[in-house]
């Protein structure tokens, strides 16, 4: 292989102008440096590339067929240079987070609402998995951040992620106002498990915070109905099923017109948001926005000024 890929850049100019002249003016380099550099490609190659006619040059033969080879390399060359920079200008303007759908409802849509005003140009991936689908993708580099709920306690298991706390979220029992319940007596744990119960299913960290509330008092907790998601917990409900278990921030909308009521009992213990980065890794100048939007929104919430109790 030639020790000096210039020589072929050097090459295609003079065989483009069919000039040392023209090629020195192209390259901003002397005529001088030019003929020694093709010199040097003759010799190491062992063969004319130039017919040298007075001021008039032309390739030869070999030459022809290595300014054949030697354009479509420096086209690649051009080519991936191109792409390179498309793919930095979507990587910086690619922006993916993991965000539950609980933490939606503390007024992040409105957050991803009013960036995606300010940059109608990026990208927003957005996933919406469990806790531990989201650590797991934070590990493994698919997201740039995440908002996630999880108890103190399995927060401090993670050291290769950042974990910022952000605020706390409420988990109430709720109850349809036609639901014949006395909603100004506070209930004990043992009663409420003789009425029917509506909860999501157990592989999530709600659940677990949950059901070792329910353990801690001595009992197990076994919903009546378990579903999917909270959504449906909220509609079944709303329907009169029994009494649902839900994050504050899903019930207050119908707690505030009155079709839902709060059912009192001993406090669920709150489980923290934490907005979480891989260790040492670098955001984008938009991911590195978005995030801090997303942090000084938490320290409003952190006030307890928005959906608390």
């Amino acid at each position: 292989m030639i020790s000096n890929l210039d020589y072929y850049k050097t090459f295609f100019y003079v065989a483009t102008h069919s000039s040392f002249s023209g090629a020195a003016k192209a390259l901003f380099v002397s005529q001088s440096a030019i003929s020694q550099t093709i010199k040097k490609l003759e010799e190491e190659l062992g063969t004319s590339l130039f017919i040298r006619n007075g001021q008039h040059i032309a390739l030869t033969e070999a030459g022809e067929m290595l300014f054949s080879h030697v354009k479509r390399a420096l086209n690649e060359f051009q080519k991936a240079e191109l792409d390179i920079k498309n793919y930095e200008s979507i990587s910086k303007n690619n922006i993916s987070i993991g965000i539950t759908e609980t933490s939606l409802r503390y007024g992040f849509f409105d957050c991803l609402e009013e960036f995606k005003n300010r940059h109608p140009m990026a990208h927003l991936s957005i996933s919406g998995n469990t806790t531990p689908e989201m650590v797991t993708f934070l590990q493994d580099e698919k997201i740039d951040f995440a908002l996630i709920i999880m108890s103190d306690s399995l927060a401090q298991k993670f050291s290769d992620i950042t974990l910022n706390k952000c605020f706390q979220v409420e988990d109430i029992f709720i109850a349809s106002s036609e639901m014949k319940l006395d909603f100004d007596k506070e209930y004990s744990l043992q009663e409420l498990l003789t009425m029917p119960t509506i909860s999501i299913s157990e592989i999530n960290n709600f659940r677990e915070n949950l059901d070792t509330f329910f353990q801690s008092n001595g009992l197990l907790f076994q919903p009546t109905y378990t579903l999917e998601n909270m959504s449906q917990v909220l509609n079944f409900t709303k329907r009169n099923f029994g009494i649902g278990v839900v994050p504050y921030a899903y019930a207050k909308e119908d707690i505030d017109n009155g079709s839902l009521k709060i059912v009192k009992t001993l406090p669920i213990p709150k489980r923290t948001v934490y907005l979480a980065t891989l260790k040492n890794k670098v955001l984008s100048g938009l991911g590195s926005e978005l995030y801090n939007d997303f942090r000084s929104l938490s320290v409003s919430l952190g006030g307890g000024t928005r959906f608390m109790l």
